[in-house]
């Protein structure tokens, strides 16, 4: 009873005693002063999650003779000296070291943190789980580790913590495409720190170092996002680093002290003060004081920092008008946002900021491919994280400890020291550790996801828990000890793509014959290839074998798995055969071609080395390939793990290759060998568009130079000029070019000064022909093309000097007692940029495609096939599944992520891959009168097979906001600048202006797999084959009957109308929202743990979601069903300019669900505070209403004796819905809804079934009775499920939390 009371009475005094209301956000920043210099100080602390420490030694702060940084005692000594002044504020960055602070704190000192961040005096600036790199990383990775880490900073601080400003200040160069990812994610504003040394020049004296950065031409105005490039990198003002790690002299104000030097202290940084501020317009600065693991002794900063600010501020008048005070990047930026007005003009950068160039002699392009096996197994596993997360939502678990472990190793892993490869060797160890360590366990909990989607694999005696699902770790070097123990497999193939697929799956071989049986008990065809010798004598490689067995995989659902039985077959007789076949076969060293149905590939007989490239559509290009290094000298400037430095163009490994051919049915090959350490094998698969070049490099050998980078050089007779293409984290392509014409003159830049990041390909394309040729890399590295017609990929570095950027460490990678040996894949497509006959896609999004299947290409596992023959096999079910439904998703519209999320909720990210002209850049584009892709619809409903969608609310990028509640500055109503006022574009308009023209929605006939031919006229004439290997190149695309594609002009709308919704009268309307929403409400989905905000329903039936707004916008009429005595509804809602958006509009009692707890009244920016907008306002709102032509022929008419109801007034000027009162002569349950467009629609009293007796003669026990009468036999004649409807605009994003409906596990 005691513990009774105390409970009642702490609740209590937490509702009333301490009660308080609490503003956060922009309302907490300081003023500023008009008319005078406003300094902005920004105390922060930059703490690297690995570099010449690893990250538990830098958080615990051990190993103190390599570096003194301690990140438990920068927290705990900042969070001291904020408590003695409420002036100051601090800023943090990286979540991963907040996140295991926070873990080990006290209720109490999270508390106190916590109310520090509500006051504004903590900030955090980024938010991802580590401060990630841009170079090297793709979008996905990007998007991963913000995702994790704002998920922990609203799971500790709330809605409060939200990060408003992006810190990128330590980044190696800067990509477009992040740019782009942070302003849909809902950042005011970007900071940036390192950018080339010749640009930055060009900021300061064009008075441009903030910057208006569009980061996707398609987008628009919805990837705009301010950027400011610090004064100072990151550093404080020389000589005013106050840490016991600087040398510099504290100020000592004290004027009875001998050492008095406070006047000279403040006259030196009111010096650089003001030569800070002459290169900005406005007269605000931002000052960062702070540096690298700064603030172990905060007491230092922030005493020296009050002293300067007492100082500056009491300064005479006549020397200096400074208002100098604490503050943090957003304050900053609202400062900069009030600043501005319309008739300043502010510069709008297109491009990126690559590569980096710290000075004229140095660019850091050398750690695009530093530590090459590191980036190849953070793609691997990162990819298997994908995995994992599916299957999780598949088999219906919820999110699991293995999960966290692999999200926290795959965030760590993209800092901009571990996945560039520039931390020192333990500590990439530890990288490698962390990274290996969860894979491993994330693969056992991987094993036990499969098991329940397999439940009768094992046999039916045996439990689900002894199922085990294997494996491949070391399939890079055709290892597997588990096939290798196993003469019977089971092989399940799994694809992560969001379309079907086909794989050739590659095991190492330990018979000379198989038999191969897919899910329909059919005898497949295989091929055994035999191992390059650089292969089998890899170092630590313990296998026998000599051979790998190669089959298609062919058709592998989306979403799901395909599995193959395969027997070991060993016959001495059919051993001897085969040996006899091969020993006698033809000469391999006289076949120097090798074909397929696409592609004929011509080596040289002299050189060994590749001739000519033939393709299928008449495209015939000569080409040469061959592997060169570049060498280091004992010049002054040498390479590193950081710099690319070469003094010469690179030297070839040897003019000349031995070789010789395999050719199989399945797979041909040209192995070619140019030294001991260098050979790669040419390789084609049946039906294959593509090249590939397997090759193997190293042990480096270092000789008499001081290392080698070794560089892979495919030179053609394609004349490009010096233009060339990369991909910006995967995704756009960006042009670049190694001629400098910005000196009036054109000047070809330095070879280091044209390398840029390749994550998924380099492309070049002829100047005046259609031919071009892509290169893709299996990982990160670095590319140009720098001469006409070439194409070069940095494939590997070994150095023995070290560039002097703080690493003190060479790049001398070493495994298995010798130097580092790498195996890798490029693969070469080759097309025209004209669409030909016979061809579906053009070679653009050709080539696009081709580099998301190989990075998202299925994942093999294996379980042991002992107990079963194919009697057994023939009776097994689940041998294939798919969690797709089929044509349930257009083609270009892709499953980007499907995660088990909080509550049981599921996170849901869809990508429409197409760009706004299918080109990456007008030189490769369409013919002109092609028409371009626009909007594609998706029925969420249709996706899944088994999981039934409940409810769907939309996020922002991130997950971290409700996209109906998440705000956002709006520059350009305070600045000019190029596209600023385009708001949605004119290309992706989806509303009218005179409301006087509609089209119906239609939808795309399923389109026809194209023909496919291993001969070029047959291609040509378009006949078709009846093999098995028809329509190959369509095999892996979903063909979709619910594509549509929307063309929408600005003078038209669409007008969505079924034949259904005109039988559907006004009470079935009310009736089917009212339901939904019952069933939705039952249950709410939290997404944080503290300051928890109420799921809501976004949309609704497909009948309503079609009535109540046109494709692309996510507004939907939600209502609340009456459960007692009729209710009025609110007279009016919230005015926008249009529909309101994904959020449902609720009662009074139901928003009052959404306000929170008693006692703790937060007021986030979610609400107006004078400096955001919504997003949804400004990026996804119609601006102007549809006007619902077909809504009539739902009515039916009224009965003369009974009274119009009035229209609801509205001003012209604004699109504003309101619910009318309910009338008291109207039936319980009737409701009167107001469209933009001046109608109004009556539910419950215009059925056709409504009795024609004047209401006022009916009982309500009658009403009521009649009502439920025709609600029962509608639901069970008429009612559909809902179909959530959401749009895509070409490359973009959108986020969901779902909820499924809850049930039993089902068996397939």
């Amino acid at each position: 009873m005691k513990k009774l009371v105390l409970i009642l009475t702490c609740i209590w005094l937490d509702k009333h005693v301490f009660a308080r209301k609490i503003e956060c956000g922009y309302k907490q920043c300081p003023p500023t002063r008009e008319g005078a210099l406003n300094v902005h100080l920004i105390a922060h602390s930059h703490m690297d999650a690995g570099w010449v420490k690893t990250y538990d030694q830098y958080y615990y702060g051990s190993k103190p003779t390599i570096s003194t940084a301690n990140v438990q005692l920068i927290f705990h000594s900042v969070l001291s000296e904020l408590l003695h002044d409420k002036r100051r504020k601090f800023t943090f960055s990286e979540v991963s070291y907040f996140w295991r602070w926070w873990k080990e704190q006290r209720p109490a000192t999270r508390a106190t943190f916590r109310g520090l961040v509500q006051e504004g005096r903590v900030e955090f600036a980024g938010g991802g789980w580590v401060q990630g790199d841009e170079a090297t990383t793709d979008f996905l990775m990007i998007l991963d580790q913000f995702t994790w880490g704002l998920r922990k900073m609203n799971d500790t601080l709330g809605p409060c913590g939200k990060p408003k400003a992006a810190w990128q200040i330590d980044t190696y160069g800067h990509t477009r495409e992040h740019a782009s990812l942070l302003a849909q994610m809902g950042y005011d504003g970007l900071f940036i720190g390192r950018v080339n040394h010749k640009d930055r020049e060009a900021m300061l004296e064009e008075e441009r170092m903030e910057f208006m950065w569009r980061g996707s031409d398609v987008l628009g105005k919805m990837s705009d996002i301010m950027t400011h490039t610090l004064f100072n990198l990151y550093n404080a003002p020389d000589g005013f680093c106050f840490d016991f790690l600087c040398n510099e002299e504290p100020i000592i104000d004290d004027p009875d002290s001998k050492a008095y030097n406070a006047e000279k202290r403040v006259n030196d940084f009111i010096t650089q003060i003001e030569h800070q501020g002459k290169y900005y317009e406005h007269d605000n600065i931002l000052v960062t004081m702070g540096g690298d693991f700064t603030y172990q002794s905060a007491a230092n900063w922030f005493m020296s920092m009050d002293k300067l600010i007492n100082h500056v501020n009491t300064h005479p008048a006549n020397m200096s008008d400074i208002n100098i005070f604490y503050s943090s990047p957003s304050c900053y930026l609202k400062a900069l946002y009030l600043n501005g007005r319309r008739d300043k003009a502010i510069y709008t950068e297109k491009g990126d900021h690559l590569p980096y160039g710290s000075d004229s002699s140095t660019y850091w392009t050398g750690f695009y491919t530093s530590r090459p096996s590191i980036k190849y197994l953070t793609r691997k596993t990162h990819i298997f994280l994908q995995i994992a997360k599916q299957l999780t939502v598949l088999a219906r678990m919820g999110d699991s400890y293995e999960l966290h472990l692999l999200r926290h190793a795959l965030g760590i892993m993209m800092h901009h020291d571990a996945i560039t490869g520039t931390s020192q060797q333990h500590v990439a160890n530890d990288f490698v550790k962390m990274l290996t360590e969860a894979f491993v366990a994330c693969t056992k909990k991987v094993s036990t996801l499969l098991s329940y989607l397999t439940p009768t694999w094992a046999g039916a005696r045996r439990s689900k828990s002894n199922q085990q699902f294997n494996t491949c770790y070391q399939i890079n070097m055709s290892q597997c000890p588990f096939v290798e123990s196993q003469e019977s497999l089971l092989l399940l193939v799994y694809n992560p793509q969001s379309v079907k697929t086909y794989y050739y799956v590659r095991l190492p071989a330990i018979a000379l014959h198989y038999v191969i049986r897919n899910a329909y008990d059919e005898e497949l065809e295989y091929q055994l290839s035999p191992l390059a010798p650089a292969i089998t004598n890899l170092p630590g490689r313990t296998a026998t074998t000599n051979h790998e067995l190669v089959f298609e995989a062919e058709n592998v659902p989306p979403l799901g798995f395909a599995s193959f039985y395969i027997t070991a077959i060993k016959d001495p007789l059919g051993d001897l055969e085969y040996m006899k076949n091969k020993k006698f076969g033809p000469d391999p060293e006289l076949l120097t071609q090798i074909t397929n149905e696409y592609l004929k590939v011509t080596i040289n007989k002299q050189t060994g080395l590749l001739e000519s490239l033939h393709h299928v559509s008449g495209v015939k290009v000569e080409i040469t390939q061959n592997l060169y290094y570049y060498g280091q000298t004992r010049g002054s400037l040498q390479s590193g793990a950081y710099s690319f430095r070469p003094d010469q163009r690179p030297t070839p490994i040897a003019e000349k290759a031995t070789y010789n051919t395999i050719r199989g049915a399945l797979v041909k090959e040209i192995h070619q060998r140019f030294s001991n350490w260098a050979s790669q094998t040419l390789r084609l698969y049946r039906g294959e568009e593509y090249l590939e070049i397997d090759w193997v490099i190293g042990p480096v050998p270092i000789g008499t130079d001081l290392g080698k980078e070794v560089v892979s050089i495919f030179t053609s007779n394609i004349s490009n000029r010096g233009e060339f293409y990369t991909d910006s984290n995967t995704r756009q392509m960006m042009k670049r070019s190694c001629w400098n014409e910005s000196a009036g003159q054109v000047v070809k830049k330095p070879v280091a000064s044209c390398y840029y990041p390749v994550t998924s390909r380099l492309c070049i394309q002829a100047f005046n022909a259609s031919t071009g040729m892509c290169i893709l890399p299996d990982r990160t590295q670095g590319g140009t093309s720098y001469n006409d017609g070439e194409i070069e990929l940095m494939v590997h570095r070994r150095l023995l000097t070290d560039d002097g950027f703080g690493l003190d460490e060479t790049l001398n990678e070493e495994e298995h007692g010798t130097g580092l040996v790498v195996r890798g894949q490029h693969r070469l497509l080759l097309g025209s940029k004209q669409k030909l006959d016979g061809e579906e896609f053009p070679f653009q999004e050709r080539v696009s495609h081709s580099a998301r299947r190989w990075q998202w290409e299925p994942w093999v596992f294996a379980a042991s096939a002992d107990k079963l023959n194919r009697r057994k096999w023939q009776g097994m079910r689940n041998k294939r599944f798919s969690a797709l439904r089929v044509h349930g998703l257009p083609r270009q519209i892709r499953i980007l992520t499907l995660e088990p999320w909080k509550a049981g909720s599921v996170l849901l990210r869809l990508e429409n891959t197409l760009e706004k002209n299918d080109r990456i850049t007008q030189r490769l584009d369409l013919p002109d009168d092609t028409p371009l892709p626009t909007h594609i619809n998706v029925e969420l409903r249709k996706l899944f097979q088994h999981l039934r969608i409940k409810s769907v609310r939309e996020t922002t990028l991130a997950a971290n906001q409700w996209l109906e509640e998440a705000r956002q500055m709006d520059w350009s109503t305070r600045y000019v600048y190029t596209g600023g006022d385009d708001g949605i574009m004119s290309e992706d308009v989806d509303y009218v202006e005179d409301e006087k023209s509609a089209h119906k929605d239609s939808e795309a006939e399923p389109e026809q797999d194209p023909d496919f031919s291993d001969k070029r006229s047959e291609r040509r004439n378009k006949h078709k084959r009846t093999t098995r290997y028809e329509n190959r190149k369509k095999r892996d695309i979903n063909i979709s009957e619910n594509l549509v594609d929307n063309d929408f002009v600005d003078s038209e709308a669409k007008e969505i109308t079924t034949e259904a919704d005109e039988q559907t009268n006004e009470s079935d309307f009310n009736d089917s929202i009212f339901g939904n929403v019952t069933d939705v409400d039952d249950e709410t989905i939290e997404l944080t743990t503290e300051g928890n905000f109420e799921e809501t329903d976004v949309f609704t039936n497909k009948t309503d979601v079609k009535k109540y707004f046109a494709l692309g916008d996510n507004s939907g009429l939600t209502t609340e069903k009456s459960l007692g005595k009729r209710r009025k509804f609110e007279s009016e809602l919230k005015a926008l300019d249009t529909f309101e958006d994904v959020s449902s509009i609720r009662s009074s009692q139901k928003d009052s669900q959404k306000r929170p707890a008693e006692g703790t009244d937060i007021n986030p920016d979610e609400t107006d505070d004078g400096v955001t907008k919504s997003m949804y306002e400004m990026y996804y709102k119609k601006k102007t209403a549809v006007k619902m032509k077909s809504f009539k022929k739902a009515f039916k008419p009224r009965p003369r004796w009974q009274k119009r109801p009035k229209k609801i007034s509205e001003d012209k000027g604004s699109a504003v819905r309101r619910e009318a009162e309910m009338k008291p002569n109207e039936p319980y349950g009737s409701r009167a809804y107001v469209y933009e467009s001046g109608e109004e629609k009556q539910g419950g009293d215009e059925d056709e079934d409504v009795d024609m007796e004047p209401a006022r003669m009916r009982t309500r026990r009658q009403r009521e009775a009649r009502r439920r009468k025709r609600s029962t036999g509608r639901a069970a004649l008429t009612r559909e499920e809902p179909e959530f409807v959401v749009t895509l605009r070409p490359t973009q994003i959108r986020t969901f939390v779902i909820r499924f409906e809850t049930s039993k596990n089902y068996v397939i």
